[in-house]
């Protein structure tokens, strides 16, 4: 009975939290008045297809992953106008457009100029979802709904915080939802061809504080100590890295070197389906938890 409810919430999830047009994982960072339509119509900026990730390459002459000042004014002929390109669409005033607000012109020339051209932002500030001051209203971060009905994003700093603890707890809950039934399908053999005792709560469950498994199978000494190590962790990386100094999220952790060889185009989208991926696996794990303890049998059941 529960796995139907489990996919309705996992879809729901999704199309709650998937972002129009959008794609960091990027910061969020001061807003800026949108293009007027004069401003959008110089040189070939008139033409519609203008706005397009293939001009972002183009004009990223150096391949930097962002447009600079010289950039711009060897495409326009007149100085003035790239200078008014570059104050239009630098958001963070930076003296660069990235390709997350170049996107955010994208959008605006498909949509208008309301809440940078996010319809889904527009449709929230509509049904009181969000507050028209809001940080929210009008930012290049990926993955903005516009959800944010307490208006708890009460400043930028606060907001990226917000973000950099979601990714963090969306990468833990997805391995969580894998590790979680994997536990239950291959520990009980892995135990028993290794001579070792089966850790898995009653009924096959993985161990956890509702089923009672953590304190029948596991050292009370151990489990202190992994909560102690964490909080430990945890607060250093407060400590240090609040306010951030990064993008939310950016850990520096890229051994294979992925996303160095992804255009700015591909990095972007990889960040939106991390984001949206531990959204729902966060929901996900929650509803592996509910499910055992109103029925008492392994969530692996369910589908087998």
């Amino acid at each position: 009975m529960f796995k139907p409810v489990l996919v309705l919430a996992g879809v729901a999830s999704a199309a709650a939290f998937a972002p129009h047009a959008l794609p960091a994982m990027r910061g969020v960072t001061h807003r800026r008045p949108a293009i007027s339509n004069m401003q959008m119509q110089q040189k070939s900026t008139a033409d519609k297809t203008f706005f397009s990730p293939e001009t972002f390459s183009r004009l990223d002459a150096d391949r930097s992953g962002k447009i600079d000042q010289q950039e711009l004014m060897a495409y326009f002929a007149d100085p003035d106008e790239a200078q008014a390109f570059l104050k239009r669409g630098d958001v963070n005033g930076d003296g660069e457009i990235d390709y997350a607000e170049f996107e955010r012109l994208i959008n605006i020339n498909l949509n208008g100029e309301e809440a940078g051209g996010n319809l889904e932002v527009r449709s929230a500030m509509q049904r009181g979802l969000l507050k028209k001051s809001s940080v929210l209203a009008d930012c290049v971060m990926v993955g903005n709904k516009g959800f944010d009905p307490l208006n708890l994003a009460t400043s930028l700093q606060k907001l990226n915080e917000y973000r950099d603890s979601e990714l963090k707890h969306g990468r833990l809950a997805m391995l969580a939802a894998v590790g979680w039934p994997t536990s239950e399908l291959l520990h009980s053999y892995l135990a028993k061809s290794s001579a070792l005792p089966d850790l898995l709560a009653a009924g096959g469950r993985a161990p956890s504080v509702l089923n009672g498994g953590l304190r029948e199978g596991f050292n009370p000494i151990l489990l202190v100590g992994a909560l102690m190590l964490a909080t430990t962790v945890e607060l250093y990386a407060v400590k240090f890295n609040y306010p951030l100094k990064n993008e939310p999220g950016d850990v520096g952790f890229d051994p294979l070197g992925v996303a160095a060889k992804k255009s700015p185009q591909a990095k972007r989208d990889l960040e939106l389906k991390e984001l949206n991926n531990g959204r729902l696996a966060m929901i996900a794990i929650l509803g592996m938890v509910a499910q055992e303890v109103a029925t008492h049998a392994p969530v692996v059941k369910s589908f087998m």
